[in-house]
């Protein structure tokens, strides 16, 4: 199912329980004596220590590998082992709306209680759902970090939809969505409905009323596939902070609706704005093999039901801390699927991304321009989620740990400590564009050149015969280009931007080298179907013009049988 029409912002007639947040300062005014003293005690608390010290981990205590992913998430960021809360629960993604409140909601708030990180007062009886309520509470939880082995989404339960019917349009009359927006609110005053979904205060804020903040947890999730791609996420995260994202940025635009692709265009510009290498697809069929996707620091895009192609591809290079981010009413209906994707971002080594468990309809889905925005800005992704999510109680979920910061490190430093790394290439492109954009084409070419000598690269050499080109200078550009005589293989990322190099050597004249690039791609083994067609198309262009007619025939030919469908016996 695709996303629906766009439906119109919620009305507090339409969506009352939107009014708690208001009602939450009425709440805290009847804090008992001494609460304002524990607030301050708390604020000095958190100045005199880190904010990692006091986020909490939810771990499934059923699940063989959940507590012990756990623990390494608080080693290797220093959150105290006794953050660690641990459940019982199912081991199932998807659980009933009883379960969710039997075995996490009520025992989580408990435990909450128990240990002090939260300070409230308990409703006399139990909501609607059974859940335990807080009158007034104070808290100064960071995040609320829910690790692999915890359910993901809660299933619909008609019996407990409570609204009249006609007081919300039919689409928003459920009480489904992801666990990790129910806990959220876990703090939330009774009354707070799980049908339909809650307006996020934090939503295009960077902070929020201390009543509000009171009454909501920001809760991150570190979850995937397997054991060893949740580790891997975790400990790449670190990484990137270490050496500061690398790559290029993708953006893939073409999607159902207009505004849609406004968030995701504006997303892309806000990558070039940071001088990122930045490919726009404007094609309306998908992005594919046919397109550039090295080092995917950055990518943007929508709209296929599961994840495909490169991204379902196994081994592909991903740097350190990627983000990833798939518009779709249903990237995450699981995360332990590769084939979502949600699940394929994590499987191939991507750091941070988010997505949907149900149907969230378009004005409810993350902004990725907000999103990229404040990690631009060397935010947390924390930070970024809530910032850039409309809604609570609804279906979004976040993948990825809360306190990673993916531009921790700026521009100056990676090109100054990590150049042994194996993206440092595109940190080059970097600077290289940025210098380009506030000096001169030609300072670019100097500094681009000067790197060039000390790591030659399929990339580097790329983005240096195109600047070389655009300045008519075809000798130095065929220079450059030609270090790729000296490679007798490509890894399966390299191959468009093999072909692009090709085809730059073709216009500058360099036809008889252009096509033994082609032909090598060719005789690669498992080459996509589709690329291999484009291959031959274009390179039988390229042999015609080389007046290397049997190979132009040859190459036409494959090229039409792909093409043509297979003939049923």
């Amino acid at each position: 199912m695709f996303l629906a029409k766009n439906y119109p912002e919620p009305r507090a007639s339409i969506l009352p329980q939107s009014d708690w947040m208001r009602a939450s300062i009425l709440f805290a005014c009847g804090l008992l004596v001494g609460a304002s003293s524990l607030s301050a005690e708390k604020a000095a608390f958190r100045e005199a220590s880190s904010e990692a010290q006091e986020v909490l981990i939810v771990v499934n205590k059923n699940h063989p590998d959940s507590l012990n992913i756990g623990q390494h998430y608080a080693r290797v960021r220093g959150i105290p082992e006794a953050n660690i809360v641990q459940l019982r629960t199912s081991n199932e993604e998807t659980i009933t709306l009883a379960h969710y409140v039997e075995t996490i909601a009520n025992p989580l708030l408990d435990t909450l209680l128990a240990e002090q990180w939260v300070r409230g007062v308990k409703e006399s009886a139990k909501d609607q759902y059974g859940r335990e309520r807080l009158a007034v509470s104070i808290h100064s939880i960071p995040y609320v970090v829910l690790i692999h082995g915890m359910p993901l989404r809660i299933a619909n339960d008609p019996a407990l939809i409570e609204e009249p019917e006609g007081s919300i349009p039919q689409q928003f009359r459920v009480n489904n969505g992801s666990v990790d927006g129910e806990v959220a609110l876990l703090l939330a005053p009774r009354g707070t409905s799980m049908t339909a979904l809650v307006p996020n205060p934090y939503f295009g804020k960077s902070q929020v009323d201390r009543s509000d903040a009171n009454r909501i947890l920001r809760v991150s999730r570190l979850d995937g596939p397997s054991k060893e791609s949740v580790l891997k996420l975790i400990d790449r995260s670190l990484e990137a902070e270490k050496t500061g994202l690398m790559g290029r940025a993708y953006i893939d635009l073409g999607g159902p609706h207009e505004k849609g692709d406004t968030w995701i265009r504006e997303a892309g510009e806000l990558a070039q704005g940071a001088f990122f290498d930045t490919d726009f697809h404007e094609d309306r069929r998908k992005m594919d093999y046919r397109e550039r996707l090295d080092a995917p620091a950055i990518y943007v895009g929508w709209y296929s039901h599961r994840a495909y192609a490169q991204w379902r591809a196994p081994r592909w290079p991903v740097p350190a801390g990627a983000i990833g981010f798939h518009l779709h009413s249903f990237s995450g209906t699981s995360v332990r699927d590769p084939g979502t994707w949600l699940g394929a971002f994590v499987n191939q080594g991507y750091c941070a991304t988010v997505g949907n468990v149900y149907e969230p309809y378009l004005e409810y889905t993350h902004r990725p321009q907000i999103l990229l925005a404040h990690l631009l800005a060397g935010g947390t992704f924390g930070e970024a989620v809530m910032m850039s999510m409309p809604a609570l109680s609804w279906q979004s979920v976040a993948i990825g740990d809360p306190l990673f910061r993916p531009f921790k490190v700026g521009l100056e430093a990676q090109l100054r400590d990590s150049q042994e790394n194996r993206f440092a290439a595109y940190a080059t492109i970097r600077e290289t564009n940025r210098l380009q954009r506030t000096e001169s084409r030609e300072s670019a070419i100097r500094f681009a050149r000067s790197k060039f000598v000390d790591q030659p690269s399929l990339a580097l050499a790329y983005k240096l015969g195109h600047l070389y080109s655009l300045e008519n200078k075809a000798r130095e550009a065929i220079e450059v280009l030609r270090i790729i005589r000296y490679m007798s293989a490509f890894s399966v990322d390299e191959y468009a931007l093999v072909q692009k190099i090709a085809d730059l050597l073709d216009e500058l004249g360099e036809g008889a080298l252009a096509l033994q690039l082609y032909q090598g791609l060719l005789d690669a083994r498992n080459l996509d179907k589709q690329l291999t067609i484009a291959l031959y198309e274009r390179g039988a262009k390229i042999a015609a013009n080389l007046g290397e007619s049997t190979v132009a025939s040859r190459w036409d030919l494959a090229a039409r049988q792909l093409r043509s469908p297979p003939v049923d016996n």
